[in-house]
């Protein structure tokens, strides 16, 4: 998949991604992140050892930062192509918002708790690589 980087004047950086056609051929017409254009990264994620990811399913905007009431910080969230449909259940847009809990450990040395993601690994349009308990 071909990116491009950009900067914001706040200190965001987005990820964009660049469709061809074969890309799209990759999708199902009904998945999610087919309409995803980029995602918003508010934070360096570069440095995090890990994110947890929330689809949204209620977002009342295609592109602008989305409203997550959850307790802790989110550091970025996708935008959705122009095309992007309404949820016919919920009537909102569905988008992907990339957080962490306020007791959530920062510190690369720190065990890595189940069901986050490596945020090196996520991109618009692509799930990312997902942490899971090491068998016992």
């Amino acid at each position: 998949m071909k990116t491009r980087i950009r900067f914001l004047d706040d200190g965001a950086r987005e990820v964009i991604r660049l469709l061809s056609p074969a890309d799209l051929n990759r999708y199902a017409k009904d998945d999610p992140l087919l309409f995803e254009k980029s995602i918003v990264w508010l934070e360096d994620v570069e440095s995090l050892p890990f994110i947890r990811v929330k689809v949204v399913r209620t977002a009342r905007s295609r592109r602008g930062p989305i409203s997550f009431d959850h307790g802790g910080r989110v550091v970025g969230y996708a935008k959705l192509t122009p095309n992007a449909r309404r949820s016919p259940q919920s009537k909102g847009y569905i988008r992907r918002v990339f957080y962490l809990e306020s007791d959530d450990p920062t510190d690369a040395d720190a065990p890595v708790p189940d069901a986050t993601y490596d945020p090196k690994t996520i991109l618009p349009g692509e799930k990312g690589r997902q942490f899971r308990k090491a068998a016992v």
